[in-house]
């Protein structure tokens, strides 16, 4: 795929007509991954649009960035958004976004369809340039700088040691950890303060009622109609 076919409306999903209502309705763009989705691609952006349409946007276009290394995928989404002046960029979940919303954030309103989250566009004086996503390649020494200037900063709500992080993880000079830092914050009995915005925790049935629900759905015996934690 080019990246003018990548930039295309998808005829899938947009009306060659849109009616008075979609006009009246805020423009919202998709962004699907090919190198995050993988084989789920497809049904990724079949969600974005239900999701999009769900939240009352005129949805555009489903923009599938070009798998390059020298690509820059969520700036190509933006660039697109920006274009068509879309109040939302709507993904499936924050890897595609490289758990940076506040990049996003910085240009229009992020959604996201697992968890189905807003993520509202920042006021122009909440992200300071200092913190800002950078406007131009860093290098491997500009990146550990950062990385220094930034310690006190988390990744997921400062572009700009977000954009440090990728660039020595890309080069080889740092290895992502394998815990999150809610995990490594739980393993030292620590406390974790939530970023804003973060969804809370889902509390639904304990483990064994949904091994119960399992056996039921794979037993050949059950009865179809057999309710949860009965």
């Amino acid at each position: 795929m080019t990246n003018i076919q990548a930039g295309q409306p998808n005829t899938a999903y947009v009306r060659a007509r849109p009616d008075e209502g979609d006009a009246r309705k805020p423009k919202a763009v998709g962004l699907v991954r090919t190198g995050v989705s993988g084989l789920a691609a497809p049904r990724h952006a079949a969600e974005i649009r239900r999701h999009a349409e769900h939240l009352g946007y005129h949805y555009l276009y489903t923009v599938r960035p070009p798998e390059h290394p020298d690509t820059d995928p969520i700036g190509y989404g933006l660039t697109i958004a920006t274009g068509v002046q879309a109040a939302a960029l709507i993904v499936y979940d924050l890897a595609s976004v490289d758990n940076t919303p506040a990049r996003v954030c910085e240009t229009c309103d992020l959604e996201t369809v697992c968890p189905p989250v807003t993520w509202a566009r920042a006021m122009l004086s909440s992200i300071t340039p200092d913190h800002a996503h950078p406007d131009h390649a860093l290098t491997v020494a500009e990146s550990h700088r950062i990385m220094q200037q930034h310690i006190t900063c988390r990744a997921i709500t400062c572009p700009m040691k977000s954009a440090a992080l990728r660039r020595l993880v890309r080069a080889g000079a740092l290895v992502p950890p394998a815990m999150s830092p809610r995990e490594r914050a739980a393993a030292r009995g620590l406390p974790f303060e939530p970023i804003r915005n973060e969804p809370s925790a889902w509390h639904g049935p304990d483990l064994a009622t949904l091994l119960d629900v399992l056996d039921a759905l794979t037993d050949k015996d059950s009865h179809p109609t057999r309710a949860i934690g009965s």
